[in-house]
């Protein structure tokens, strides 16, 4: 997978509006970013656990200097349960936006 295909992961550092829910943590930010790569991964039938493990931290060194935008964004408890529950990248875009 190339960068441009993971474009739709950025849009979860958009993570929420200004005025309601808490700041994001680093365990926040790494929970929906590895809940995107396992979707996006099951999606294209890849679930063995060694390859996904070895796909995420290859996608999280090529996407570092944008994941260190995440933590402090604007999160809702809910929003990370929408997300834990998201069976498609589509429904987990749908999460993330308010």
């Amino acid at each position: 997978m190339t960068l441009r295909e993971w474009a739709p992961v950025f849009s979860l550092l958009a993570l929420g509006a200004a005025g309601c829910g808490r700041r994001a943590t680093q365990a926040d930010c790494d929970l929906i970013f590895s809940r995107y790569v396992e979707v996006q991964l099951r999606a294209v039938h890849v679930t063995d656990p060694v390859e996904v493990a070895k796909r995420e931290q290859a996608m999280r060194t090529e996407m570092k200097d944008d994941l260190k935008l995440c933590p402090g964004k604007r999160i809702t408890d809910s929003m990370l349960r929408c997300v834990q529950n998201a069976e498609t990248n589509d429904d987990i875009d749908k999460c993330t936006r308010f």
